[in-house]
């Protein structure tokens, strides 16, 4: 197949993802099990030191039902920043971006891309996570993002898209959420991502309380 025709038919594939939902009978938004306001300000080791609110403008384009976007550290003073936001429909434009398109238009470089698994505690399995790093100007991050799609994380965008359409076909239900954290790199990547993993750990279980299976 020809590179142009395998760029027509993702076009074509991603327009049928976006647009099925719409033509479907409408199902009912799901509420969350509690509201991010009720969210520990403890995750494991970490402590919440402040939080933060999205602009208007990013407001209007996401129109997520509920999120939060918070900073955390541990004793030795080390911060991951979170972002959980959460869409009861995606319906009308609401939906989650991918921060693989929203962190270069902030200004932030893609140095590596690739995906990593995180072992769970006893009950859940493993999940696999996006994991970028990223810089501005001298600044380097380390981010690991994820879709949760009714108690399940998906890694890939395409791949969360064909579990909300199957889902609004068999259960009538289009809501799902972002989950984002992220660590500036101090001494090195891998130790960037091995604390990143242990705050995942500890937050993956807690987010079961608030986000509908």
């Amino acid at each position: 197949m020809k590179p142009p025709n395998r760029l027509f038919l993702s076009i074509s594939l991603l327009a049928f993802l976006l647009t099925v939902p719409q033509l479907l009978p409408r199902g009912e938004a799901v509420p969350m099990r509690k509201s991010f306001d009720r969210f520990p300000h403890r995750v494991g080791n970490w402590e919440t030191r402040e939080g933060s609110v999205l602009d208007q403008g990013a407001l209007d384009i996401l129109k997520p039902h509920d999120y939060m976007m918070r900073r955390d550290q541990d004793g030795a003073g080390q911060n991951v920043w979170l972002f959980v936001a959460y869409w009861d429909t995606q319906r009308k434009g609401a939906q989650p971006h991918s921060p693989r398109n929203c962190l270069p238009g902030a200004g932030w470089e893609p140095l590596e891309a690739s995906r990593l698994t995180i072992p769970l505690p006893v009950p859940f399995g493993a999940i696999t996570a996006n994991r970028y790093v990223i810089q501005k100007d001298r600044n380097q991050q380390l981010v690991f993002y994820w879709y949760h799609s009714q108690g399940k994380a998906i890694a890939g965008e395409m791949a969360a898209r064909f579990a909300m359409v199957r889902s609004s076909i068999l259960r009538r239900r289009t809501d799902g959420a972002l989950v984002r954290v992220s660590s500036p790199v101090r001494d090195s990547v891998s130790e960037t991502s091995e604390r990143l993993t242990q705050y995942i750990q500890a937050l993956y279980p807690i987010l079961g309380e608030f986000l509908p299976e």
